[in-house]
């Protein structure tokens, strides 16, 4: 039955620390609407099938990084490619944000940029302790953080917590995190796996004895909860300035 397990997803490599690239975002994208697709071996994507729902989604990777952020070399040195790169991770993130699921990031390693994105997009967050940091690494590299990026944060941690990690660079610790609400729960690395799953379980539906779950009031509560980190993931211009409005 599609409805009796979580369907796992790694958009990540597991092998080593991960840049977030154009075909990357694209790739996952596409595999969030539900398309189902196979590892893709020039990227290392995972992607899955949603199965015709209501499932549950979890979001980790394998090693010592969620994700290292996206892939400034990269972009660097494809400055006409960057604009649609951009844009099709911020689809990305607002398809998740308010995907017909609950969704859980379990956080195996340090979560920098994109991979912290990543997991505030998800509805919970589990990360590992021992090991690893979640940051928004922007200010440390001299780059903007950009309006979409700014509300994805915004909608998600307190005002003392957006302003530690933006304007203070600070890394969060899963202790840290867990005390400043960047994240639900922390674990050791050998639970984090089935406790990620165990949440994703615990939420399906069934499982919360919903009567009658709808999936599509279910985005539309989402879109309700997040409308601005919705509409500028969903709709923000690449190199829009800040107070340009969407």
């Amino acid at each position: 039955s599609p409805c009796a397990r979580p369907a796992p997803a790694c958009p990540l490599r597991p092998e080593s620390p991960l840049r977030v690239r154009l075909s990357m975002a694209a790739e996952m994208l596409v595999s969030v609407d539900g398309v189902a697709l196979t590892r893709a071996p020039a990227t290392g994507v995972l992607t899955l099938d949603m199965g015709g729902g209501p499932n549950a989604l979890i979001v980790s990777a394998s090693g010592k990084w969620l994700c290292n952020g996206l892939d400034i070399a990269w972009m660097a040195t494809n400055p006409k490619e960057t604009p649609a790169f951009l844009e099709s991770f911020w689809r990305f993130l607002a398809r998740l944000l308010v995907l017909d699921c609950h969704t859980v990031a379990a956080i195996n390693g340090h979560a920098f940029g994109a991979g912290l994105f990543i997991s505030l997009a998800c509805d919970w967050r589990i990360m590992r302790t021992g090991h690893g940091f979640a940051n928004f690494p922007e200010l440390n590299i001299g780059l903007r953080l950009s309006n979409p990026f700014a509300e994805l944060i915004k909608a998600k941690l307190s005002p003392s917590t957006f302003r530690a990690g933006v304007l203070m660079c600070q890394k969060f610790n899963s202790a840290e995190a867990l005390a400043a609400g960047v994240i639900d729960q922390e674990c050791s690395i050998e639970e984090l796996p089935a406790l990620a799953e165990r949440m994703a379980i615990e939420r399906l539906p069934a499982n919360l004895k919903l009567r009658n779950f709808n999936p599509e009031a279910f985005i539309t509560m989402k879109k309700e909860l997040y409308p601005e980190a919705y509409r500028a993931l969903n709709l923000g211009v690449y190199g829009a300035t800040p107070e340009s409005r969407l």
